[in-house]
C-alpha cells in the first residue's frame, strides 16, 4: 500500500468514530426540534438544513486544523514524507467533505419523509426532490472543501510562523471560507442561496480560491520543522 493511501486511510479510521457520534447527535437534534417545532406550528423551514448543513462544514474545518496541530508530527515521526502526508491528508480531507456533502440532501429526505408519515407536509416546507437534492448537495461540497483548506491552512501558519506569523496569514488562510459563505450561503428557510454571481460562477470562483488556500498550505508544511511534543 502506497504511504499516501495509508495517511488517508489512517486518518479517515481515526475520525470515523467521532463521525458517527456527530451524525448521532445531529439527528437527535433535529428529531427532537422538528416534533417540537411541527406540534407547535406549521414548520416553514427544514431544522437539518439550518443545523447539520451549518454544523457539519465546522466541523470539517476543526478536522483541517488537526490534520497540521496532531497528526502532523505523528505521522513523519512514524516515517511519512511531508509529501505522503499531505497527499494522503488532501484525500481524506476530499472524501470527509463529499461524505459530509452528501448527508446534508440525504438527511432532508429522511425528515420530510418523517412529516409526510405524520400528515400532510406543511404548505410552505421546504420540499426535496432528486434534482433539489443535487443542487443542495452542490451547493455544501465547495463550502465543505473550502472550510477543510482554511483550517488546515491556518493552522499551518501558526505551526510554521508562530503567533504573528500565524495572524499575519489568517486572513488569507480563511479567504476560501469567506468566499464560499459569501456566495453560496443559506437563507432564513434553511434553503440555498447563490448571491452576486450565477452558481456556476459562484462554484468556480470558490474552488479557485480553495485551491489557493491549498497551495498556501502546501508551501506551509513541505519543509517545515517538525517540533518536539511537549514532555
Amino acid at each position: 500500500m502506497s504511504p499516501r493511501r495509508l495517511v488517508a486511510l489512517n486518518l479517515l479510521r481515526i475520525y470515523r468514530p467521532v463521525a458517527l457520534w456527530f451524525w448521532v447527535t445531529m439527528i437527535v437534534c433535529v428529531a427532537v426540534g422538528m416534533t417540537v417545532v411541527s406540534r407547535l406550528t406549521d414548520p416553514t423551514f427544514s431544522l437539518w438544513l439550518v443545523i447539520p448543513g451549518l454544523a457539519a462544514k465546522y466541523w470539517l474545518g476543526v478536522v483541517g486544523l488537526l490534520l497540521v496541530s496532531l497528526h502532523l508530527r505523528q505521522f513523519v515521526a512514524n516515517g511519512i514524507t511531508r509529501h505522503d502526508f499531505l497527499a494522503g491528508a488532501a484525500m481524506a480531507g476530499v472524501l470527509l467533505a463529499v461524505l459530509f456533502a452528501a448527508a446534508v440532501p440525504l438527511g432532508h429526505a429522511a425528515e420530510q419523509l418523517l412529516l409526510h408519515l405524520a400528515g400532510p407536509l406543511p404548505p410552505q416546507y421546504p420540499t426535496t426532490s432528486p434534482g433539489t437534492a443535487l443542487r443542495e448537495f452542490g451547493h455544501v461540497l465547495p463550502g465543505a472543501l473550502a472550510f477543510v483548506v482554511a483550517g488546515a491552512a491556518a493552522a499551518a501558519g501558526f505551526y510554521r510562523f508562530g503567533a504573528w506569523g500565524g495572524l499575519a496569514l489568517l486572513p488569507i488562510a480563511v479567504l476560501p471560507v469567506a468566499v464560499a459563505e459569501a456566495l453560496l450561503g443559506v437563507n432564513e428557510k434553511g434553503g440555498f442561496d447563490v448571491r452576486f454571481v450565477p452558481y456556476a460562477a459562484a462554484v468556480l470562483i470558490t474552488l479557485a480560491v480553495t485551491g489557493l488556500g491549498a497551495l498556501l498550505f502546501q508551501r506551509e508544511v513541505r519543509d517545515v520543522a517538525i517540533r518536539r511534543a511537549a514532555a
